[in-house]
């Protein structure tokens, strides 16, 4: 009995750990969007291009904003102050992050891929997923359209 009390209270401890805890950065090698293989899984969402992603079953499509490469990457710096960066030699910028969900405080892994256009103009790839269950129940779609609705609103400031 005393035993049962004191497992259930480290079980209490590390829930309430997760919740106020950072999330860890990823560790994993960086997402190549163009190797991500067909198949859409039902705890992921990608909003991609089929010359950016190839092989991968699409969600949706990828967004282009008014803004450099550079802007676009401070601007999610801003919104993600987690998120790690990489400069690709071909100009493109990647970001990942881990994504907290409010209620349970799953982490989830997002990567981005923002590839300039032009000085002015950028497109935008992203992969959201989750770590744990067997769906997501729609939580990655609404993250990746809430995280352009609000770099949208960030850049016209």
């Amino acid at each position: 009995m005393q035993a049962c009390r004191m497992l259930a209270g480290a079980l209490a401890a590390l829930t309430i750990a997760a919740c106020v805890t950072a999330p860890a950065p990823p560790s994993d090698p960086w997402l190549d969007f163009a190797t991500l293989q067909p198949g859409k899984s039902p705890k992921s969402a990608l909003a991609c291009a089929p010359d950016l992603c190839p092989q991968a079953t699409i969600s949706r499509p990828e967004f282009s904003l008014a803004a450099s490469a550079e802007r676009i990457a401070a601007t999610l710096q801003t919104l993600e102050p987690t998120a790690q960066f990489q400069i690709e030699p071909s100009g493109d910028i990647r970001a990942r992050y881990v994504a907290v969900t409010r209620l349970m405080r799953f982490r989830d892994d997002v990567d981005v891929l923002i590839r300039p256009v032009s000085p002015q103009q950028s497109r935008v790839a992203v992969y959201s997923r989750s770590r744990v269950g067997r769906s997501d129940l729609g939580a990655n779609a609404a993250r990746i359209n809430a995280l352009e609705t609000s770099m949208r609103a960030a850049l016209q400031r």
